[in-house]
């Protein structure tokens, strides 16, 4: 109970214990009995009483009720304006991941055509790589378009069949980029997407290898 709620049931409890009294206190004094009539005033007191705290119960528990729809209120506003900032994040997220999408295209069309004006292979071969792993699609491999991602290997494989150990060994070094790549089997082209990408990674596994046991012979 609140220090309100106290105040106003004691306080009604003291007027009403004052009345009493007085009315006590006058018969008394007037014949010295307490006559039918102040017994039935007395009583009626006593109601008055019981009818005070119970309205003073009700009128604290109506502003308790009062504040609490009120607090209610506040925290579904606050709720309403949390939710409205998540769902304004998401947006920003979304938009953000097809822009980040978007540039990673750009760069893997940028690299293509790096690829095709430079004479050095291991550029080529790791411009081939990055090009392929630009083809995700807002960080996933829900690829839209699966013939460009065959034409970027095939033309990565071609490379590395025209390109020089030395070369493969300096491209060897994505290896692993390539080996995380998860490439749905519901896409057309699956098949041959797969043979191109298991030959790209077998030539420069072996060209890592083969780099580690020169090492080590050294």
């Amino acid at each position: 109970m609140k220090k309100r709620d106290i105040i106003i049931v004691t306080v009604s409890i003291a007027a009403a214990i004052v009345c009493i009294a007085l009315t006590f206190w006058g018969n008394l004094k007037n014949n010295g009995a307490v006559t039918t009539d102040a017994f039935i005033g007395v009583l009626a007191t006593l109601i008055g009483v019981c009818a005070t705290i119970v309205v003073g119960f009700q009128i604290a528990s109506f502003v308790k009720i009062h504040e609490t729809e009120q607090q209610i209120k506040k925290v579904q506003a606050e709720r309403e304006k949390l939710e409205k900032e998540i769902n304004d994040i998401k947006a920003e997220r979304s938009e953000m991941q097809e822009e980040f999408a978007f540039i990673e295209k750009e760069l893997g069309n940028a690299l293509i055509l790096l690829s095709e004006t430079t004479n050095k292979y291991d550029i080529k071969i790791i411009s081939n790589i990055i090009s392929i792993l630009s083809e995700r699609n807002a960080n996933s491999w829900d690829l839209k378009y699966p013939e460009i991602l065959l034409r970027r290997y095939k033309v990565l494989r071609k490379n590395l069949s025209s390109a020089d150990k030395k070369d493969i060994k300096i491209a060897s070094n994505f290896t692993y980029k390539l080996k995380d790549v998860k490439i749905p089997q519901t896409i057309p082209h699956y098949v041959e997407i797969m043979k191109l990408h298991l030959e790209v990674i077998e030539i420069l596994e072996n060209a890592a290898k083969e780099e580690q046991t020169q090492q080590a012979e050294k």
